[in-house]
């Protein structure tokens, strides 16, 4: 946790305290975190800041990684969906895969109207056996959470 703070404030006057929490594989999380502020004032030498609030998650992504396992060279493919939740309502502006090589892919807004999601549908291209991870990246209209990582698995046997 980091805090900021006003150094000195003058008697009868006012100051500012910023605690920051890495909230980093909270999601979900209902969260409490302690601090401890000292003062000068001997009636309240010592004052416990306690902050507490749920972490909620950038989006609900299901399932939460893609696992394409298959025959070589068979088009595998599944389909992952993107919910954002209501507090951090977004739109999708592009994706990127970190290298792109066994997978394509493709992001469509799903044609339900009653909930806002989108539907990233992953294929493998790989030709020959083997293992393969990759990564698409999906960058989105929220301040909050701009860029969402989903995790690409792929396992390709012989035919």
């Amino acid at each position: 946790m980091a805090a900021d703070y006003t150094r000195l404030v003058p008697p009868g006057g006012t100051g500012q305290i910023t605690l920051k929490l890495s909230t980093h594989g909270k999601a979900g999380d209902t969260i409490r975190h302690k601090a401890t502020l000292y003062t000068n004032d001997p009636e309240n030498a010592a004052l416990e800041l306690t902050m507490t609030g749920e972490v909620i998650p950038p989006a609900d992504i299901q399932p939460q990684s893609a696992r394409l396992i298959g025959p070589a060279g068979a088009a595998v493919s599944t389909r992952i969906t993107i919910t954002p939740p209501a507090a951090n309502l977004f739109h999708i502006t592009g994706a990127q895969a970190a290298d792109g090589k066994n997978i394509t892919f493709s992001i469509k807004k799903s044609p339900d109207d009653k909930t806002l999601c989108f539907i990233l549908e992953v294929t493998n291209t790989r030709k020959t056996p083997g293992r393969y991870s990759d990564q698409i990246t999906v960058s989105t209209t929220s301040p909050i959470s701009p860029e969402l990582t989903v995790r690409i698995y792929g396992i390709m046997r012989e035919n």
